[in-house]
């Protein structure tokens, strides 16, 4: 949180979307924000439903609220 990016490597510990939350959430009180349903997850240039699973190597991103016309 705060970074512009982060690798982290916690192979076998966060294997899930969900699990990747809880994680930066315990890092960072302001990790709970990435719950917030207007935010959406990026993994490998896709947005990812719900839970997903991740694999070593995906790259992750967050994706805040934004608007457009």
């Amino acid at each position: 949180m705060g970074t512009a990016s982060e690798e982290i490597d916690q192979a076998g510990e966060i294997t899930t979307t969900d699990a990747l939350i809880a994680w930066l959430n315990a890092r960072d009180e302001a990790g709970q924000a990435l719950t917030h349903p207007s935010v959406r997850l990026i993994i490998n240039d896709e947005i990812a439903p719900g839970c997903s699973v991740l694999k070593p190597g995906d790259t992750i991103a967050f994706c805040p609220p934004f608007s457009g016309g």
